[in-house]
């Protein structure tokens, strides 16, 4: 499908993907590959980009403009997801103007 492009579309504002290791219906691989494919969007238009050329492991974040995070577990939202979730909001766009190209 084309979700990259709606990611592509975002650009060149932060964004953030999640999932959980066990939820396969939702794909997490192929999620990260969405973020791999909107990348040259993202550095075209001097946002940074996916600071990762792989998955990361479960429980780390790739917290770069486009960002990737993947927990052990199933598919569901967790204290966990949500401090990460803030954490990523309030560095990207807490101060915009420091994350964002002009």
């Amino acid at each position: 499908f084309d979700q990259h492009c709606l990611i592509a579309l975002m650009a060149p504002r932060p964004v953030l993907l999640s999932n959980a290791v066990e939820d396969e219906w939702a794909n997490p691989s192929g999620q990260f590959r969405m973020l791999q494919t909107a990348d040259p969007v993202y550095r075209f238009l001097g946002a940074g980009g996916l600071e990762a050329s792989r998955m990361p492991l479960p429980g780390k974040l790739i917290d770069s403009t486009l960002g990737y995070y993947i927990r052990p577990g199933k598919h569901s939202m967790t204290k966990e997801d949500w401090n990460v979730f803030l954490d990523f909001a309030d560095k990207h766009f807490r101060n915009p103007s420091a994350t964002l190209p002009r």
